[in-house]
Parts: C-alpha cells; structure tokens; sequence
C-alpha cells in the first residue's frame, strides 16, 4: 500500500469518527433511560429515584448522577431484572421544603432527569360515609383510597356504618400539599348505580371519586351511599355481601372482580345488641339455637319423686312393724 493511500485511508476515518462524534449522545448507546421520582417526601427524609434503563443492559457504563437543589446521598446502580431491562436506585435528600432535581448522563450527554418533591405535611383529608338507608341498615365497612398526582395510593381508608350509626369517618394524616383524587373500592354488591345484583350504589360523588386540593388544613369530603330494590328487605342478607378481601381483586371500576380468598363475613342487620353473661350478642344472621326440650328435665324430676316416694314407703313399713 503506498503512502498516499494509507493517508486518504486515515483522512476518510477521522471523518467518520467526527461524524458519529456530532451525534447526540441517545443515539449513540444501544439503550434508553429513564428517571422515576417517589411520591413528595418529608424534608430532611431520603427519596428514591428509580433509574430504569432498556435496551442492551449485558454491560452499563458507569452513568454520572448529578443534583441540583439537594444532596446526592447514595447510588445502587442499575441491574438487569427482566430481558433488556436494568433498574437502579438513586437515593436524594434535600433540608427544606422546594424541588431537587437528579440528573443522569454519560459521554457529557444528559439521558434522563426527575424532579424530586420536598414538601411538610400541611393536612388531612378526611373521608366521610353517610349511608341514606334507615335504622334498619346492615353494619358493614366500606373501602377507600387516596391518589397522589403520580397516580401511586398514599393512604387507604376504611369507614364502618350501620342502622344505628349512618354515618362513618375515617383520616389520612401527614399528607403534603397539592392535588389528590380519593376513590371508594366497590364491592360485588356495591355499584355507581342500582342494578340487577347491587345491593347499595354510590349516589355521590360522581363515578365515586372526588378531587381534593390539599392544603394547610384538614379536608373533608363524603361519599354518600343509597340501597338499591335488590337489598334483602328481611333481617337476613345473602351472603357473599363483600368480596374485597385478600386475593380478590382490586375493586377499582372495570376491574375483574374474582372469587374471594377467603369466606367473607356476613352482614349483621338493625343495632348490635350486648348479650348477657358470656352469651353472644343478641343480633345477627345465623339461626336462632333450638330452645331445650323440657322432657328430660321432667324425666329427672319423675326418677327422684320415684325414689323419694320408695324410701318414704320402706321407712313407713319399718316403723308398722308390732313390737315384740
């Protein structure tokens, strides 16, 4: 090969390199990444980030984390957990209510970015259940959850109502301020509006969800709960009532809803009422015991009237004997 060629052959390399060089650095690796921020944290309290990365994950290069408005406390680089699928954990804190924002690159390229939120806990929401169906209503417990905008549950609720006390509370404590949607988890019986089958629908809110806007003060918001002409009208209520429990499904609208893990309990109708002594309560829906039959207390009574009466006769025919 002679000289010139071998420096035509260098000239077109240099080329090509500054060209793949004036790429933009996504176009360079055979992957993509991505930052996920948590939910608003405490500040002074650590948040991790969830650094996801897809594509050629057989070998990472080593990524520079970088935050601005906090602190870079640790890094658990990404690992493969699925086919092309690597997962990492950053881990940021910041002192003081604001926003810090994490920063992931490689090659002088930003790749990803997350704004993380640092807010104090400003309130409460509170969640109400007036359910509108007399003093003869079944006591039973209702479900609810609290949505952050990221669409995570940062609280799950449980009201109780009955005939005797309409109306239930439950309060989601220590939440930042902002925006949130509180859902009620319906049941098998329980549905947005009266069909064949639902016992109760949710009259209000609307879809059973309201909006909140958090703040520095505690927010109320009720759901109210109406029967529907399925409700049993007697004292017993068919069973299963509730399917929501562990292995069933999610509740949410849309959602299948499969056959419960468990035996759920049943409904108890009117007011609970103590029973005395170490008896159980007087109400329910299991069938009354069967009232003892009096014939084997009159039998005992005929045996020691019988051999009362046997030794008074034998005494008497002792004491009629003549002397001699």
């Amino acid at each position: 090969m002679t000289p010139r060629r071998i420096v035509a052959l260098l000239a077109a390399a240099a080329a090509a390199f500054a060209a793949f060089a004036a790429l933009p650095a996504a176009a360079q690796v055979p992957y993509t990444v991505s930052a996920v921020a948590p939910a608003p944290v405490q500040p002074g309290q650590q948040a991790a980030v969830t650094v996801r990365v897809e594509g050629q994950v057989a070998a990472l290069p080593g990524f520079i984390y970088d935050v601005q408005g906090g602190t870079l406390v640790g890094v658990l680089a990404p690992t493969p957990v699925a086919a092309n699928v690597a997962e990492g954990t950053v881990f940021v804190r910041r002192d003081t209510p604001g926003t810090a924002t994490l920063s992931v690159s490689f090659a002088g390229q930003v790749l990803a970015s997350a704004n993380v939120t640092f807010a104090a806990s400003a309130g409460a929401i509170r969640v109400e259940t007036l359910l509108d169906a007399g003093p003869d209503a079944a006591a039973r417990t209702w479900r609810y959850q609290v949505i952050d905008p990221a669409g995570a549950v940062v609280a799950e609720l449980q009201t109780s109502t009955s005939g005797d006390a309409p109306l239930g509370a439950a309060v989601a404590e220590g939440l930042p301020a902002g925006a949130y949607a509180v859902r009620q988890v319906l049941g098998a019986d329980t549905a947005l509006a009266c069909a064949p089958g639902a016992f109760y629908a949710v009259s209000q809110p609307a879809g059973a969800v309201a909006a909140v806007t958090l703040g520095a003060s505690t927010v109320t918001v009720r759901f109210t709960i109406v029967p529907c002409p399925d409700l049993p009208a007697g004292l017993e209520v068919i069973i299963p009532v509730d399917t929501i429990v562990p292995g069933a499904g999610s509740g949410i609208i849309g959602d299948a809803v499969p056959a419960p893990a468990e035996p759920p309990f049943s409904e108890v109708a009117g007011v609970r009422q103590p029973g005395p002594g170490l008896l159980p309560p007087a109400a329910g829906n299991s069938p009354a015991a069967a009232a003892p039959s009096p014939l084997p207390a009159l039998l005992a009574a005929g045996s020691l009237l019988l051999l009362s009466g046997s030794g008074l006769l034998l005494l008497a025919r002792r004491r009629s004997r003549p002397l001699v």
